[in-house]
């Protein structure tokens, strides 16, 4: 395999359970979401919309509706509860969502997949959340209305934030590769 920069950013990426409370600056923030912008799109529609949430208050009022959010069925209390801040105490939260259509929901997964690389470039660290997030944007007609624009779905939540102090080493990769 070729080791260069940008797969040791690939390879650094994980989903953190845990970030510290460090902002991130707003150069590294603009490159993040610069990735976005350049992801692989269908047709060249660049069907996203990037909902930027940095500032306490608007973190908390997000945090705040997620804790609201009904359960899941068949999903105890106590697993919820266990999982902590639901935000994992992230000090950025990029909400993504996309004009219905096409092959939106792929490309709104390849720009977030674009902003993972790019962060861990930086020594930036990433999770993402879909179906609470996606729950939360259709059970609060509110807040969709307030973050999103008329017309997109929301795809998923992600997390930037520097890492907490424990980092858990995720082991190798495996999977089934042919080649033919």
């Amino acid at each position: 395999m070729i080791n260069n920069e940008t797969m040791q950013s690939i390879l650094a990426r994980r989903s953190y359970k845990v970030f510290d409370s460090r902002p991130i600056g707003d150069e590294e923030l603009e490159t993040i979401v610069t990735a976005g912008l350049y992801a692989p799109t269908g047709m060249n529609r660049q069907p996203w919309h990037f909902t930027v949430i940095k500032s306490k208050e608007g973190l908390e009022k997000f945090g705040e509706a997620r804790r609201n959010l009904p359960l899941p069925p068949g999903i105890p209390a106590a697993a919820i509860a266990a999982m902590g801040d639901p935000m994992r105490n992230a000090p950025v939260v990029i909400i993504v969502s996309g004009k219905d259509g096409g092959t939106t929901p792929q490309d709104c997964c390849l720009a977030m997949e674009n902003m993972f690389i790019a962060a861990a470039s930086l020594g930036i660290m990433s999770g993402w959340d879909h179906a609470m997030v996606m729950d939360l944007f259709k059970n609060n007609a509110e807040l969709k209305a307030e973050l999103i624009p008329e017309g997109y779905t929301v795809y998923a939540g992600a997390f930037f934030g520097y890492p907490g102090p424990t980092v858990k080493d995720r082991g190798e990769r495996k999977g089934t590769v042919e080649y033919i």
